[in-house]
């Protein structure tokens, strides 16, 4: 049964990873990377201390807390526990995985640390802003970096799905948290205001922006940008 479905995995891994030209390795080798997504973080720290300093901390102590859950449990219990080889690094599978520039990622690749992290970042988010627009958004960027993660055959689907179960379950989680935290703080002075949805549609639409316009400098910019952070 498992041999079964490791089958299935690496199948459907090559249906993502089949078809690739210069330019899409371009293009997902920048949008997988950290630097290219650093205005987004600006934005939310931008947003976030819109409403006062004390706010702000605490929500980005959670966020902050949210991406460090998922990102350590997968890089630092998953991967090695499972020891589960990225297709690229798999001695008999990585002949049939098309490479981008290079890159075969670290060793082992179970759970997917881009997809947990994304996962869980999203969820934490789209509890918070309770905005339609917001969400879509942000579950097509995490949906881009999965997928971008498969393109470069660094990561099985499995790999991309576990790693996304635990970022929702980590998002939800953090949330719970979040809200426990501030309904306590604002019981005892600490902070004011009603709960959610606490940041406005005008907040939201700001971060909205900064992901569509970083989606188009990825495709427009993509063939003369050399750095990747994996």
């Amino acid at each position: 049964m498992l041999e079964e479905l490791i089958k299935i995995d690496q199948q459907i891994l090559l249906l993502f990873n089949r078809y690739h030209t210069v330019y899409w390795d371009q293009v997902m080798w920048v949008y997988t990377g950290k630097y290219i997504w650093i205005p987004l973080i600006l934005s939310f720290v931008w947003v976030y201390f819109r409403k006062n300093w004390k706010d702000a901390l605490w929500t980005i102590l959670m966020m902050i807390l949210v991406v460090t859950v998922c990102d350590q449990f997968a890089s630092t219990i998953c991967k090695p526990y499972f020891a589960r080889f990225r297709p690229a690094q798999d001695p008999d599978f990585s002949q049939f995985v098309t490479i981008a520039n290079g890159y075969r990622g670290g060793k082992f690749g179970f759970i997917s640390s881009h997809a947990a992290n994304a996962a869980g970042l999203v969820t934490f988010t789209a509890l918070l802003f309770r905005n339609k627009l917001y969400t879509i958004t942000a579950i097509i960027w995490a949906l881009l970096t999965c997928y971008s993660r498969m393109y470069l055959g660094v990561h099985y689907p499995g790999d991309i799905l576990a790693g996304s179960v635990w970022g929702i379950l980590t998002g939800w989680g953090g949330y719970y948290l979040y809200v426990t935290g501030r309904s306590n703080a604002v019981k005892r002075g600490w902070l004011q205001g009603n709960l959610s949805p606490y940041y406005n549609n005008k907040d939201v639409r700001i971060i909205v922006a900064v992901i569509y316009v970083t989606f188009l400098a990825i495709l427009i910019l993509s063939p003369w940008i050399n750095f990747r952070i994996k």
